[in-house]
């Protein structure tokens, strides 16, 4: 009896004494595993809002989320190692509201950094090279030829009205060296044709044209000095003016419309993206123009004839052209005003810090310059 109660207590201290270490080795998880959550920050997913603008971001056919931004995005959160969920907003003023209200951590896509956004919300590191451009209609036909010779036309105006002035000086003076003269018995009589300061003015204009119908033709020793003169000088403004109108009209043909300053788009009818950089720097310019809620309808506003140019970013709207209104549209030439585009944060976001250093790291590096061409063609 005594030997079986001796046998007992034993088993009751080692199960308590297995039950005690067990307690402590769970609670040395526990806290390891806390230790270790704490370290690494939050495991909740960041809330990343995509603005839609082709080829900075938007959804593919198949469903998936792709553009230039995400794929930057996606290197950017595997080098952090942070879990995200991507949402897809249509607005870019949604979008910074958005992050107002920290109902999204990271805005990403064609967000460019202005001053008015910088009011509102912080930006990172650069992520793309971008600036304020404009898209004509391509002119096609005989009026776009009458145009461009007009045009060109127009910039030699100086050249243009001096050959005219020229004209009508040779004119009177072959008039005056062939005016008629008094004869020794008071008679007036003349062996030339030239009789009237237009008919020198006309002959002056057939010189120069090398038409040469012969109907008015100098007799006197001055008159034929001074048509050879004419001749010879009619030959060097002729081809002046012609080379360079040709010139001015094939680098017209060539570029298409170039607009690097305000001046360019003055009296022209514009179309922008409510709230994009192109609406923002138009409405700085004190510029008139129609609100489109995406780029892709403000593009086939200008393809259809209804508008004139569309201002916006230059990498959507070379993006755009050369892949839905090639056969419409001329590309962007010249740049209205150099930007850059960065992903958008809350202010006084923790994500900043860590952020910059992954994408400095990753912009850098040739592999991403390869992916960024894909959608450039840079």
């Amino acid at each position: 009896m005594n030997f079986g109660r001796c046998i007992f207590i034993p088993c009751i201290a080692c199960r308590f004494i297995a039950i005690r270490a067990g307690l402590c080795w769970l609670l040395l998880t526990v806290s390891v595993s806390i230790g270790v959550g704490a370290e690494s920050g939050t495991t909740m997913p960041l809330r990343v809002a995509i603005y839609d603008v082709e080829p900075y971001g938007g959804k593919g056919s198949d469903g998936l989320f792709d553009g230039a931004s995400v794929e930057l995005w996606r290197r950017v959160a595997e080098d952090c190692h942070w879990p995200y969920q991507l949402t897809l907003i249509a607005r870019l003023d949604d979008l910074l509201s958005g992050l107002e209200a920290h109902r999204y951590d990271v805005g990403i896509g064609a967000i460019t950094i202005t001053p008015e956004r910088l009011t509102r919300v912080d930006f990172s590191y650069p992520t793309h090279r971008s600036g304020v451009a404009a898209v004509f209609a391509k002119r096609t036909g005989a009026a776009s030829a009458f145009h461009d010779y007009g045009t060109a036309a127009g910039e030699l105006g100086i050249l243009i009205g001096a050959i005219f002035i020229l004209l009508a000086i040779i004119g009177v003076l072959m008039w005056w060296f062939e005016r008629p003269h008094a004869g020794k018995d008071g008679s007036t009589e003349t062996a030339s044709s030239v009789t009237s300061w237009h008919e020198g003015v006309y002959w002056a204009v057939v010189t120069m044209t090398t038409v040469g119908y012969g109907d008015k033709t100098p007799k006197t020793h001055l008159g034929r000095a001074l048509a050879v003169l004419w001749m010879v000088g009619s030959l060097v403004l002729v081809s002046l003016l012609t080379t360079n109108l040709i010139a001015r009209i094939t680098v017209s043909r060539v570029e298409g419309i170039i607009a690097n300053r305000t001046g360019d788009l003055t009296g022209k009818r514009l179309v922008a993206v409510s709230g994009s950089s192109g609406a923002e720097y138009l409405d700085d310019q004190r510029l008139a123009y129609q609100k489109f809620d995406n780029l892709p309808d403000a593009l086939g506003a200008v393809a259809s004839g209804k508008a004139d140019a569309v201002v916006n970013s230059i990498g959507a709207l070379q993006y755009l052209v050369r892949t839905r209104f090639a056969d419409r549209l001329d590309p962007p030439h010249g740049v209205l005003a150099p930007a850059y585009m960065a992903f958008a944060l809350p202010m006084n976001s923790e994500l900043k810090r860590p952020l910059d250093r992954a994408l400095t790291v990753v912009s850098a590096s040739p592999e991403w310059r390869s992916v960024e061409d894909t959608y450039f063609g840079q």
